[in-house]
């Protein structure tokens, strides 16, 4: 299992949190708070093109690394500027507990 080196990351993501407000699910509404500023290896693995009712909608996903932090969460998401990635898997790198990452799928802005 290999590292990508300390140099590789240099993307500047923004880690947000979901915050839910509304007593019930009809009127409840989710806002993202910034919990963190890190920097991180962003690897695209691959794409795809879904075709719904509403149209045409590409999917994108990514593996993001980042030093390792406790605390990540599927219910999370990543900010790059515009770009959001939303997390689908957070896994160990190593069992040293250097890196960590996390499968993320694109969102379109």
């Amino acid at each position: 299992m290999t590292l990508a080196p300390t140099g590789a990351l240099r993307r500047r993501l923004t880690l947000e949190t979901p915050v839910r407000s509304g007593e019930d699910a009809a009127s409840a509404t989710t806002t993202w708070i910034e919990a963190a500023s890190l920097w991180a290896a962003v690897t695209p693995l691959g794409g795809r093109e879904i075709v719904d009712a509403d149209g045409v909608a590409s999917r994108v996903s990514h593996e993001i690394e980042l030093r390792w932090r406790s605390g990540i969460t599927a219910t999370m998401r990543f900010r790059e500027g515009a770009v959001i990635y939303v997390i689908h898997a957070v896994r160990d790198r190593d069992p040293q507990r250097r890196r960590l990452v996390c499968l993320v799928e694109e969102q379109a802005p």
